[in-house]
């Protein structure tokens, strides 16, 4: 409903772009917000009709403003939609003087003659599409309906979120039993060493009380991990470096891994560099990224396939740059699987309170590198 009423205002505004330039801006706002909700349908046909206005429309063809709307339309259908996260996370400064530009620009379409005129209402057009494509982004956010969440809809986004909620209050539930099971396990070992039984018999029992305490102290570190996801800490208060946040980030999601054929790799010069104040996001950052990395191991028709995640820090000037991506058995790029909006928008608004960045680089519509920039603060 919402793309279809902002495709009915780019058209309506834009027939009527060669009597009313003003009209024409606002046919370019709606152009940007098509091109945010990538509605590529109802953008070409938007497109298409207004091209036939250039025959039905008094002063069309020679209306720039007519000819902007035709121009900022197609693109929205046409423009690659990867960059569209680059372009709508510029700075806030940026969004201020598009607004200031596109308003200047328009009050001078009425001043200037001849050329400068027109140059005057397509520069207005540009600023507008901007401006609407960022307000038709920050409406997605507020009403997720408007924007393609995921392959299970709003439904299954709300239920993860939901579940990472309740899972925070159940983890003293789960250690409560753990402890009790723990000490039951050391007591049966001090039982077992003073029974009147045979060696061979003594040692049976030895391994498997040794089995149960070996999955009991997994048990416990993936309750650690549970209790300090996200956070800037960890249990016994090491360090917070690049490589204990990846480290804890692979341990999360390695159970999404379900044969063997797949390695981790860390390197790069950065790994030691201390993050104490952004130890959490980059976690959860880096747990987005392994999600989709590792999805890409399964191919659509259930074949598990063989290769390595390379996980690369390394340090610049101004920022701690981590890449990640995925290839194969012989060493060739592997796409990834792609991560739905909800959570890339969410991964997003998480790096921009880190002051860091996270983007998702995209070849033929599947992930093939995300990029993590964390700002250094010791320098």
């Amino acid at each position: 409903m919402y793309p279809a009423a902002i495709a009915l205002c780019a058209l309506v505004l834009g027939l009527t772009s060669p009597l009313a330039p003003g009209a024409g801006v606002l046919s370019a706002a709606a152009a940007g917000g098509l091109f945010v909700l990538h509605r590529t349908a109802l953008a070409l046909g938007v497109t298409a009709i207004l091209a036939a206005g250039l025959l039905v429309v008094p002063g069309a063809l020679a209306s720039p403003a007519f000819w902007a709307d035709i121009v900022l339309v197609a693109a929205a259908a046409l423009f690659p939609r990867r960059w569209a996260p680059a372009l709508l996370q510029a700075s806030r400064w940026s969004w201020l003087l598009a607004m200031v530009m596109g308003s200047l620009s328009l009050s001078l379409y009425f001043i200037l003659p001849g050329l400068a005129a027109s140059v005057a209402v397509i520069v207005a057009s540009l600023c507008a599409a901007f401006v609407g494509a960022g307000i038709a982004r920050h409406l997605a956010v507020v009403d997720a309906r408007l924007l393609a969440w995921g392959d299970g809809g709003l439904v299954e986004v709300t239920r993860d979120l939901l579940l990472g909620r309740i899972t925070s209050g159940m983890l003293h539930d789960l250690a409560q039993p753990l402890n009790v099971i723990s000490m039951a396990n050391a007591n049966m070992d001090y039982i077992i060493g003073h029974l009147d039984i045979d060696d061979d018999h003594r040692r049976q029992l030895q391994e498997r009380v040794k089995r149960i305490a070996a999955h009991t102290e997994g048990a416990a570190v993936i309750l650690s991990l549970f209790r300090w996801f996200g956070r800037n800490g960890l249990d016994g208060g090491a360090d917070l470096t690049v490589r204990s946040a990846l480290e804890c980030a692979i341990a999360a999601t390695k159970s999404n891994v379900r044969h063997h054929g797949v390695a981790v790799q860390l390197r790069g010069n950065a790994l030691d560099h201390l993050v104490p104040e952004q130890h959490g996001a980059l976690e959860m950052m880096g747990v987005a990224a392994l999600l989709s990395a590792f999805g890409s191991f399964l191919s659509l028709d259930g074949k598990k396939l063989r290769g390595d995640v390379l996980l690369h820090a390394a340090m610049t000037p101004a920022h701690i740059v981590i890449t990640v991506e995925c290839t194969d058995d012989d060493g060739r790029p592997l796409p990834s699987r792609r991560i739905d909006e909800a959570t890339l928008w969410l991964v997003e608004q998480v790096a921009q309170e880190a002051s860091s960045d996270f983007r998702c680089l995209v070849r033929d519509r599947q992930p093939v590198r995300f990029i993590i920039r964390l700002g250094r603060d010791d320098i």
